[in-house]
């Protein structure tokens, strides 16, 4: 495995998560666009948008089919990982 560089997020980055197969990589970062990349050749491709904050965290599906992502807007959102069409929306009260 070779390193690769990432180059696409205006903050720092704050995780990185691959899917099962290792061939996704998933990254938040202190500004609001999770990203989704191609963990072979570094290549990104597409962004998951609709925080309003730094987004903290996420998570993959086994089928690597949907995406969590929690971010400091204090929501939670569910994400199709291939269209990245918003699914879901959890709000904190």
């Amino acid at each position: 495995m070779r390193p690769l560089a990432l180059h696409g997020h205006t903050r720092a980055v704050t995780m990185v998560k691959y899917n099962k197969e290792g061939d996704l990589l998933f990254s938040t970062a202190k500004d609001t666009n999770p990203t989704v990349w191609n963990a072979e050749t570094g290549e990104r491709l597409g962004t998951y948008e609709g925080h309003t904050g730094a987004v903290w965290g996420c998570d993959v599906n086994a089928a690597s089919t949907l995406l969590a992502t929690a971010g400091a807007d204090q929501s939670t959102r569910i994400w199709n990982v291939e269209t990245g069409e918003q699914l879901a929306l959890l709000k904190h009260p």
